[in-house]
């Protein structure tokens, strides 16, 4: 009972601090979700890196072989 004449006093002040808690939880999540994307974004960049690197390899030898092939002709 005791707590609920405190709230009631201070009503304004408590919806405020909610208001404010809202807010700041809400700000600092999608901040969060955006350091996370970022980081994705910047691991699956390196993962493409990685991965192209023999293809392009591949791709340059095979790029030779058929060179070679019309060279002959």
């Amino acid at each position: 009972m005791v707590s609920l004449v405190g709230l009631s006093l201070y009503s304004f002040y408590v919806r405020e601090l909610f208001a404010s808690l809202a807010l700041f939880s809400m700000a600092f999540f999608f901040l969060a979700l955006l350091v996370l994307g970022t980081l994705l974004l910047w691991y699956a960049t390196e993962q493409l890196a990685n991965w192209t690197v023999p293809v392009s390899r591949n791709v340059m030898a095979f790029s030779r072989r058929l060179i070679a092939v019309y060279a002959r002709r």
